[in-house]
């Protein structure tokens, strides 16, 4: 085994970053409150263009890396089970244009993350993707700034998002933080970064992100035991902290009430009136058992002042969008992952706590199966944890124009002396 020189593994990284940029550009929203309906416009060609230029840098980055992955194919035949099904159910309901769009665009995107995957080490891949995401809430956030200041709630400005899906774009790199932090030591910069993601995410306002973040952050670092002092000075240093913020502020208040009435939190912001809705759909229709396409996202619903619900979250969503089967392929993906992420030593303090973060959030939030930065993480994380993973991984590669050489002369004995001539 050898090691690439430390200025082409600058490079590399590098270009991952870059790649990655692209990916998450081209699957965050540009139009938070639009849901796709099929039509064609500047923003959807311009978000294509982005993504396939993204899919040509990661085939251009595979081609050139010196050493490989081997990746192995159980998430994607998965993937497939449940983008067909979808397909299918889609085709029955007569509405196949844009659920078959949607599809080829979460093709495409698992197509990138798979190529991405097997051309570098799964740590520096996973790096890579945090670094981008990281660079991206850094500008949405300073370009939203403007509207936290009139709303309360921190949004992304360019590109243009939601709260809830800014504070899913700021939680992983805090996470990755945290993570390091727990493993190797606080530092200056670690610090600083923690704390600005920290805020960011507190500015959101989003419960539900912040909750399963804080458990994340717990959970790697008792995985992570023994902590490093510095690491632990700071954990010790961190209790009289929180006690102060929970009892002498208002902050915790604010962001678990957040103006809502208690029939607004009894409900979970109206989710549990969708989920009722799609739970009570027949169980002898195609709808139940295979769906009516990934370009589902709302639901009818009979309230007296709104008829169309928001499916805000990634399970419901899979069993309308792909019914019970789609739903029990996608239960036994992710019991897969998580039983590879516990096999894995050397990756388990960090992909654990990322899945808890994943699977758990997707309870209240959309993006588990769709073309989003939660997909492009679960998709990613689940392929470097398969078993048949192997990095690093070298094919033998054919040399073209290769010349027959004779094999040489097998050496032979020493000569012996010539007798001398007699006289």
């Amino acid at each position: 085994m050898y090691t690439t020189e430390p200025r082409g593994r600058s490079n590399v990284s590098r270009s991952l970053i870059g790649t990655w940029l692209l990916v998450v550009l081209s699957v965050v929203s540009w139009r938070p409150d639009a849901l796709f309906d099929g039509g064609f416009d500047v923003v959807v060609i311009a978000k294509a263009l982005v993504a396939f230029t993204a899919f040509l840098c990661a085939l251009l980055i595979h081609s050139r890396s010196r050493m490989q992955a081997r990746v192995g194919v159980r998430s994607v035949i998965l993937l497939f089970i449940v983008v067909g099904l979808s397909c299918v159910g889609a085709l029955a309901a007569e509405s196949a244009m844009p659920s078959l769009v949607l599809a080829v665009r979460i093709v495409l995107l698992a197509a990138t993350v798979y190529v991405l995957a097997s051309s570098a080490a799964p740590r520096e891949v996973l790096t890579a993707l945090f670094v981008a995401m990281g660079i991206l809430t850094l500008i949405g956030a300073a370009s939203g700034l403007p509207q936290f200041l009139s709303d309360g709630r921190l949004p992304s400005g360019i590109p243009a998002m939601k709260p809830n899906e800014l504070a899913g774009l700021a939680a992983p790199p805090l996470l990755a933080i945290a993570v390091d932090i727990a493993q190797r030591g606080l530092t200056p910069r670690k610090s600083l970064l923690l704390v600005t993601f920290a805020a960011i995410l507190l500015a959101t306002g989003s419960r539900t992100t912040l909750v399963v973040v804080v458990i994340a952050i717990a959970l790697a670092v008792v995985l992570a035991w023994p902590v490093p002092h510095s690491t632990g000075i700071a954990l010790i240093l961190l209790a009289p902290v929180s006690y102060a913020i929970v009892a002498f502020t208002n902050v915790v208040s604010e962001v678990a009430i957040r103006g809502q009435d208690v029939s607004e939190l009894a409900t979970l912001s109206s989710r549990t009136i969708a989920w009722q809705a799609v739970f009570s759909i027949p169980m002898d229709t195609w709808h139940k058992w295979i769906g009516v396409g990934l370009a589902a996202k709302t639901i009818e619903v009979n309230q007296r002042w709104w008829d169309v619900q928001v499916l805000d979250s990634s399970w419901i969503s899979i069993l309308s969008q792909a019914g019970i089967l789609g739903l029990i392929a996608v239960g036994i993906w992710v019991l897969f992952t998580v039983r590879d992420s516990l096999r894995n030593r050397e990756l388990r303090t960090l992909t654990l706590p990322l899945l808890v973060l994943l699977l758990v959030r997707s309870a209240l939030e959309n993006g588990l199966i769709e073309s989003s930065v939660v997909f492009t993480l679960f998709f990613l994380t689940s392929l470097i944890l398969e078993r048949g993973h192997r990095y690093p991984f070298e094919r033998d590669r054919p040399v073209r124009f290769a010349l027959a050489v004779a094999p040489l002369p097998a050496p032979t004995e020493k000569l012996a002396l010539s007798p001398t001539r007699t006289r």
